[in-house]
Parts: structure tokens; sequence; C-alpha cells
């Protein structure tokens, strides 16, 4: 009787898995490959290229740290994801942050200029000291990617203490929580947590996207944002003219409220708006964390929020929370908890 029971939760946990897959989005559910495997792909970034979405994250199969490397999957629907392997393994990294290191909300654009896929990351080591960016290329985006480079983009010092564990007087501030953004007019740029989360930074990329705009001149090709406001998660995007940009407050594992801010400038000012969420556990972000803001293609005003509800007991069992998110006629937008959807709401 025990192994009847058994089988027939697994089928039930399968067929709900299968059903998000098919043609609907289920928010926090358990979410299968085309080989019925959970995806493993978390702090997504998705990349569009050649008719196809690619969804590279972090694979936490073995639970915590970098113990595999960078996932890809690949969809035609954005809702059937096919396994494309490791994007970027951990043998292809410095050693130290193979293991036991950090490697964390990876994102990839195409560089047209070099014609060569580009990713960037968030490396570290155990103790989150090392805090830099990670930058590797390919020529196909499911990889495999060459590692290039680790670096930390802004060197300037704001006043660092000589004995900060971090190092930033000496290397510059702190590289953590990143994302990617490519503007209309083709310029590329990093936002990033720095100055050991307390200020969110953006930064125009160089012409190969591989390294930072330099020489690097604060209002010209970089800002400060939310200074001393300790924002994580950075996930950007624009509608028209204006720039919005998602995060989170730094609670660890822990899920708190989201907030996000516009600009028309991607260098700022950037004013703060309030908490987009609503429903149910929306002081939490549905228990959720930003990653990535998709836009829909061919729907002008209309996007896909996408983030972790992280399980710090159990990684690999982190689940995605994708919800629609379209743009008001005051330009102004809420998240709405849905149980599940599908992409006709945007018709």
């Amino acid at each position: 009787m025990n192994t009847r029971i058994l089988l027939f939760i697994s089928f039930i946990m399968a067929a709900s898995a299968a059903r998000a897959a098919d043609g609907e989005f289920r928010p926090g559910e358990v979410w299968s490959d085309t080989d019925g495997t959970p995806i493993q792909a978390h702090s997504a970034g998705i990349l569009v290229s050649g008719g196809k979405y690619f969804w590279f994250g972090e694979d936490k199969t073995l639970g915590d740290r970098n113990r595999r490397g960078i996932s890809c999957y690949s969809s035609t629907d954005l809702y059937n994801w096919k396994n494309e392997g490791l994007a970027l393994p951990k043998e292809a990294m410095p050693e130290k942050f193979r293991d036991w290191g950090i490697v964390e909300r990876p994102k990839v654009i195409f560089n047209p200029h070099s014609h060569r896929f580009v990713m960037w990351m968030h490396l570290d080591d155990s103790g989150y000291h090392a805090a830099s960016a990670g930058i590797a290329t390919s020529d196909k985006p499911t990889g495999p990617f060459t590692f290039a480079k680790q670096l930390r983009p802004i060197g300037d010092d704001f006043g660092y203490k000589d004995d900060d564990p971090n190092k930033q007087k000496q290397l510059g501030g702190t590289y953590r929580d990143m994302n990617l953004f490519v503007d209309d007019d083709g310029k590329a740029y990093a936002f990033y947590s720095s100055e050991g989360n307390a200020t969110m930074y953006v930064v125009c990329l160089d012409d190969n996207f591989t390294g930072p705009e330099t020489p690097a001149v604060p209002g010209k090709n970089w800002a400060r944002l939310f200074v001393g406001k300790f924002r994580e998660a950075p996930a950007p995007f624009k509608f028209g003219k204006r720039y919005y940009l998602i995060t989170s407050g730094c609670t660890g594992w822990s899920p708190n409220a989201a907030n996000y801010a516009v600009a028309d400038n991607i260098l700022g000012p950037w004013e703060t708006k309030t908490n987009p969420c609503v429903g149910p556990d929306a002081e939490k972000t549905f228990h959720a964390q930003s990653t990535f803001v998709l836009p829909v293609a061919g729907k002008p005003g209309s996007f896909i929020f996408m983030a972790d509800r992280w399980n710090k007991d159990k990684l690999e069992d982190s689940r995605y929370v994708w919800l629609p998110l379209i743009i008001k006629p005051d330009r102004s937008f809420t998240l709405e908890w849905r149980d599940k959807w599908d992409l006709s709401v945007f018709q």
C-alpha cells in the first residue's frame, strides 16, 4: 500500500510539472524540462537569439556553491525548455571559484562588433570577499563559453577602510548581485550591488562588452544609485524612453519587499517608487527575489517578471516565479500574484 501511495504521489507531481510546461506558467511549482527533469537554472537570465530563447542560470543540482557550473536551456515558446547542458562548466573557471567557490546571476548578451556571446557573472570565494565580475565569451549561445577575465569595474575610493576584508581601497568597489542591459542605441550596461552591497552601480561597457568603458567618469559612463540603501537583485528594463529597475532588500536567502525605481536617463537621477507586488504575501515578493525582466515580443509595454523562490535548506529545490508585468497608461505597473497564467494575458 505504501508503495502504491508513493507511486500515485509521484505521478501527480510529474503530471503537475508537465502541465506547467505544456502551455501555462505555474509560479512556484516544479518546472521540468522536455526530458521531465526539474530545470536547474536559478538567478535566470534570458537571451533571445535566432528565433529562440536561451535561459542561463545557476545549476544547484549538488546544492550550495559552484559544483557544476552555469546551465543553459532553450525554448521557442517560453513554456517548454530543452536542456542544452552546461554553457560554462566549473572546470572552465579559475580554480578558486570551482566546487567551494560561488558563481551567481549569470547573464548573456550578444556583441555585434565581435559577433560573440558575452556572459557576465558574480564570482566570489566562500567568505564573499572576492566579490568580482567574471566574464566569458562564446561563438554560440549554448557555449561552451571560454572564461576571459575577473575584475571589479570601478576602482574609485569612497572612503573604504584600510583593513576592509573586501580590499575595496586596493581593488575597487565589490561586485555582487548583477544584471546586464542593452539599450536601444546598442550600448550595454552592468547593474550591480557594490560598496559591500550598500550602493547600486550602473556602468557602461566597452565596445566588446568585456569590460567597463574607460576612462570611467562618474555621470558620463557610470553612476552610483541608491547610495547607502542596500539594494540587490537588480532587474532593469525599458519602455519608451523610461528606464525601470526592480530590486530587493539585502536579507540573505529570506524574502523581503521589492521596490522599483524609474529614470529618464540610465545614469539617473532615479526616483524610487513603492513595492509593485499585489496579492497574498506581496510584502515578501511572493516569497521570491527578482532576477530578470523579459520584454514580450511584439507587445510594447508587456514584460515577464522573473524571480527565484529560494529554498535555503535545499537550494536545488528552489522554484521559479514568473508573472506578467504590463505598463499602465500612467507608466506605473503592478505585479499581481497568479496561481497559473499564459501568454494570452498580453493580447
